[in-house]
């Protein structure tokens, strides 16, 4: 055994008898996303940069924080009713700068596929989220509501799993994860549409959603949230988890407070798809920095390509005075659509990380480890 390893796991002996409590609550670094690792490092570990993973985890948290600043000072709060120029802008903006991260679903995969598997997989995927986008843009009222329903989900437990990776903790199982992902996908999706901007925004971008935004419907989701929000912030108070507390906190105030459009290009663009893209660089490239989170973005170039090409074929040749509302709304049927293929993509993925950061999971790993002596 080189000298090097020798020094990492007697480090590793000396921190455990010093800390049992926090072993037994963290995950080894090398133990993330090992059956990815192995299939494309060999039999190399690779450590997590810690660093960069809170860079990526503070990030967001000040993304928030400056957004509710300069919404204060700009008086571009949840007050406000018309919608101006800059918060479409941004909101457009969001969409593109979250579509890289849904369109690399190929890395959770855990194995190559061939060219026919992949054209396959391709057309099967195109053909779903079509299909939901075409649902959305004919359905506003139902498929709305439905696609509202996964994005709550897969956003929250998006959150749940990349803040728990990312801090190398063991994943949460059972009501306290279904209750945590609920409330911390609430907070951005279901709070801003409680804003007396909501309605004016949901009129401007498609006239009949703004049927379902009625008063007794807009009082039912605050109350619902921010009793869930409470409980959560409670729970997360007496397991003394202080960043969890302060970024559900944030979350929550993001959505009370910021203007819909831009409360929304703030959490896409700079919490959900960038703590995504980290993971993903985590198990395809065996680390998180810069570069490895811009090459896995590169690979989602050509569906933001593509996404930029069918607004623009739009606007030119299907409806050449489409308005930039209308614009935003079929911007977000496509994102919306490209949700449902992705959000099931990403759930496998999930689960199969969870079962790699669970305690049986790194007790199988390391016995496998040991086994070849590692």
């Amino acid at each position: 055994m080189s000298g090097v390893r020798q020094g990492l796991l007697e480090t590793g002996l000396l921190y455990q008898a010093a800390h049992p409590a926090s072993m037994a609550e963290r995950v080894g670094d090398m133990h993330l996303g090992s059956s990815l690792q192995k299939r494309r490092h060999g039999a190399h570990f690779h450590f997590i940069t810690v660093p960069n993973a809170t860079v990526v985890l503070n990030i967001g948290l000040i993304s928030v924080g400056a957004t509710l600043i300069l919404s204060l000072l700009t008086q571009a709060t949840a007050a406000t009713t018309s919608i101006g120029p800059v918060p479409i802008t941004l909101a457009l903006i969001a969409l593109i700068v979250g579509i890289p991260h849904g369109a690399v679903d190929n890395l959770t995969l855990t194995r190559g596929l061939t060219t026919r598997q992949r054209l396959i997989g391709v057309t099967a995927y195109v053909s779903i989220a079509g299909a939901a986008a075409l649902c959305i843009v004919q359905w506003p009222g139902m498929a709305f509501l439905a696609v509202l329903g996964m994005t709550v989900w897969h956003f929250g437990t998006g959150d749940v799993e990349a803040t728990r990776e990312l801090q190398n903790l063991a994943p949460l199982s059972g009501p306290p994860r279904v209750a945590y992902a609920l409330a911390l996908g609430s907070a951005p999706v279901l709070l801003p549409l409680t804003s007396p901007a909501a309605v004016s925004t949901l009129t401007a971008i498609e006239p009949r959603l703004a049927t379902l935004m009625n008063e007794t419907a807009i009082i039912g989701i605050r109350i619902t949230v921010l009793i869930l929000v409470v409980l959560c912030l409670l729970w997360l108070i007496a397991r003394g988890d202080l960043r969890g507390v302060i970024e559900l906190f944030a979350l929550a105030a993001l959505g009370l407070l910021v203007t819909p459009l831009v409360a929304f290009a703030t959490y896409f663009g700079f919490w959900h798809a960038l703590r995504h893209t980290a993971r993903l660089a985590q198990v395809t490239y065996g680390t998180i920095s810069w570069r490895s989170m811009v090459l896995v973005s590169r690979g989602g170039a050509p569906s933001l390509i593509g996404f930029v090409l069918i607004l623009v074929i739009t606007i030119s040749f299907v409806d050449p005075v489409l308005t930039a509302e209308r614009a935003l709304w079929l911007g977000l049927a496509i994102v919306w659509g490209l949700t449902v293929p992705h959000m099931f993509m990403v759930t496998r993925f999930d689960a199969r990380m969870r079962s790699a950061r669970s305690p049986v999971g790194n007790t199988q790993l390391r016995d496998r480890q040991q086994n070849v002596g590692l």
